[in-house]
């Protein structure tokens, strides 16, 4: 009678290498350093912020500082806010340079959107809002800087 035992090894080390060679791939990370618009904003003294989300989709707003000869050309991650669809989230920063980008989830991938705009008049006492979508009538995520003092929430 044959042993059985190399089969089964044989059939759980298949399992594991399956299973490992499918992990990399449901696990692709947002690489917003790819995409085309990265507003910049900036402040000198400490800011807040809001992230609204008035999509059906859930987005991820990622912000980076530039660093020259850093990895990711150059823009480091320093924070990552995910926000749930008809929600909104709040945060702050210390004074800086800042790169804004909203990514949404597709497919199992992190996608820029199509269009990113700056609003040349932002709500009253925001420093800054910037509008995430996928062409310009479309404004399901947006991002909105206020002076840390006396922070008010995304309109």
């Amino acid at each position: 009678m044959r042993s059985r035992r190399p089969v089964l090894i044989w059939s759980v080390v298949s399992a594991l290498m399956v299973v490992a060679a499918a992990a990399p791939a449901a696990a692709v990370e947002a690489r917003p350093w790819l995409c085309r618009d990265k507003p910049v904003f900036s402040s000198n003294s400490a800011i807040s912020y809001g992230v609204a989300n008035r999509g059906d989709r859930r987005w991820r707003l990622l912000l980076m500082q530039f660093e020259p000869g850093g990895a990711h050309d150059g823009f480091a991650v320093i924070a990552t806010r995910d926000v749930a669809p008809a929600a909104a989230v709040r945060g702050s920063l210390a004074a800086g340079r800042y790169y804004a980008v909203g990514m949404y989830r597709r497919g199992g991938r992190w996608i820029c959107p199509g269009y990113t705009q700056e609003n040349e008049q932002p709500p009253a006492g925001a420093l800054s809002q910037i509008c995430y979508g996928d062409d310009p009538s479309d404004c399901p995520l947006t991002f909105s800087v206020f002076p840390a003092a006396g922070a008010t929430a995304p309109h």
